[in-house]
C-alpha cells in the first residue's frame, strides 16, 4: 500500500509550499552582499522538508523498491536530518556571531558532516539484512548499535549548541517574533536531546524485561518524539517568515479599507500627497504610513471650511437615526469632511472663518490609534446615510 494518508498531505502540503517560498527569495537575494543567512535558512527549510517527506511510509517504499536496499530510506532520512542541524547550527552562529567569528567557524561546522556521514553509510550496510520496516529501531547487532552511536552522538552534539545558543539569546531578544521563534527552536532543540536519551536507554536496556523499553512501545514512542522535534524546530526556522507574511496581509486589508477616505482626501487636496519611488509602493507598512500620514494631513489643510453648524446638525440627524457611541463620532466627522470638501471645490483658496473650527469634538476625544480612527472614519464616509446627510447640508462657500 503506497497511498499517502490524510494527516501526511496536511503536514507535507505547508511544509513545501514554505520550502518553495523560502527557496525563491533566497534566490532573489543572491547578489545581496552578507545574504549568507538567507541561503542557510531555505537549506534547513529544504532539508527539514526533505527529511520528512521520506519517512513517510508511501514515499520510503516507493524509494526501498526503487533502490532495491530495504529500508534505505532511514539512512536518507537520518543524513538528511544530520544536515539540517548543521545548517541550522552554521545559520544560528551566522546570525549571531561578529562577521569574523562567523567567517572563521564556518569551515568548523561543515568539516565533521561527511565523516560521521561516511561512518552511518559504512555501519548500515555492515549491518545484517533488515527483517522489516523497523528493523533499525529494533535490530540488536552490533553493526546496528555503532549505528544509533554514530548518529545520536552528532545529533546530541548539534542540538546542544542549537540549544545553548538558543538559550544564550533568548533574553537579549525583545518580545515578538524573533523571542517566539527562538524558544520554538529551543523547545525543539530540548526535544530532540530527549529522543537521542530515549534511544540511548532503549539500546542499553532493551533486553532488561523493563515494559517501556519493549519494542512495541519504543517504535512510536521514538516516531513521536523525532517527528515532534521536526516539527518544533521547523515552525521556529518559519516563524518569522510565517509573521511577516500574515503581518503584509493585515495591511494590504487596511490599506484596501484605507484607499478610498485617502483618495477623496487627496483629490480635495492633492498637495499633501507625497511623491515615492514606484519600488517602495510594494510594501504594504510603508505604504500604510503614508497613507495614515497623507489622510491626516489632508483632514487638517481642510480645516477652514469645517462648519461647527455641520457638525451639529450632523451629529443631531445620525443620532435621531439611531447612530451613537465611537460610530456617532465618525458618522458625524465623515459628514464634517464631506461637506468640507464640498466647500473647498466651491472656491479657489480657503476663506477663513469668522471663528476657527474646531474638529469634531467626539474625535478629539477619540485617544486610540490614529490607524484604526481612519479606518472607522473610512468604513462611515460611503456609508449610504452618511451621504444622504452630507447632500442635505452641504451649503454654499460664501454662507
Amino acid at each position: 500500500m503506497t497511498a499517502i494518508r490524510p494527516y501526511e498531505v496536511v503536514l507535507l502540503v505547508p511544509m513545501w509550499s514554505l520550502t518553495v517560498h523560502s527557496a525563491r527569495r533566497a534566490l532573489r537575494s543572491r547578489a545581496v552582499p552578507e545574504s549568507a543567512p538567507a541561503r542557510l535558512l531555505a537549506g534547513v527549510i529544504a532539508l527539514v522538508t526533505l527529511s520528512v517527506t521520506v519517512g513517510v511510509p508511501a514515499v520510503r517504499r516507493v524509494i526501498d523498491t526503487v533502490t532495491g536496499v530495504p529500508s534505505i530510506t532511514n539512512v536518507i532520512s537520518h543524513l538528511l536530518g544530520m544536515s539540517a542541524i548543521t545548517c541550522l547550527t552554521a545559520f544560528v552562529r551566522r546570525t549571531s556571531a561578529a562577521t569574523g567569528a562567523a567567517h572563521r567557524g564556518r569551515t568548523r561546522d561543515w568539516l565533521p558532516l561527511p565523516v560521521v556521514a561516511a561512518a552511518l553509510c559504512t555501519a548500515f550496510f555492515l549491518a545484517p539484512r533488515p527483517s522489516g520496516e523497523q528493523y533499525l529501531l529494533t535490530d540488536h547487532s552490533a553493526a546496528h548499535t555503532a549505528y544509533w552511536a554514530i548518529y545520536i552522538g552528532y545529533v546530541l552534539w548539534g542540538v546542544a549548541a542549537i540549544g545553548v545558543m538558543c538559550l544564550r539569546h533568548h533574553k537579549q531578544a525583545p518580545p515578538g517574533p524573533l523571542r517566539t521563534s527562538l524558544n520554538l527552536i529551543g523547545a525543539g532543540a530540548v526535544t530532540a536531546i530527549v529522543y537521542a536519551l530515549h534511544r540511548c536507554a532503549y539500546l542499553a536496556l532493551r533486553d532488561s524485561g523493563i515494559p517501556l523499553f519493549d519494542d512495541a512501545v519504543v517504535v512510536p514512542t521514538t516516531q513521536v518524539l523525532l517527528t515532534g522535534a521536526l516539527l518544533l524546530s521547523s515552525s521556529g526556522i518559519a516563524w518569522p517568515a510565517l509573521t511577516d507574511r500574515w503581518r503584509a496581509y493585515a495591511d494590504r486589508r487596511r490599506l484596501r479599507r484605507l484607499e478610498p477616505l485617502w483618495r477623496m482626501l487627496t483629490d480635495a487636496v492633492p498637495e499633501v500627497v507625497l511623491p515615492l519611488p514606484a519600488q517602495l509602493r510594494a510594501d504594504p507598512e510603508l505604504m500604510l504610513y503614508r497613507y495614515t500620514i497623507e489622510s491626516s494631513d489632508a483632514i487638517l489643510a481642510l480645516t477652514p471650511f469645517r462648519s461647527p453648524t455641520v457638525e451639529t446638525a450632523a451629529r443631531e440627524q445620525l443620532a435621531a437615526h439611531g447612530v451613537t457611541g465611537p460610530r456617532l463620532a465618525a458618522a458625524t466627522e465623515a459628514v464634517v469632511l464631506r461637506c468640507a470638501i464640498a466647500r473647498a471645490s466651491m472656491t479657489q483658496t480657503a476663506m477663513p472663518p469668522t471663528k476657527a473650527p474646531e474638529p469634531s469634538s467626539d474625535s478629539t476625544r477619540h485617544s486610540g490609534d490614529p490607524l484604526e480612527w481612519l479606518e472607522l472614519l473610512a468604513a462611515h464616509c460611503r456609508h449610504p446615510l452618511v451621504r444622504s446627510v452630507s447632500a442635505a447640508l452641504t451649503v454654499p462657500a460664501n454662507d
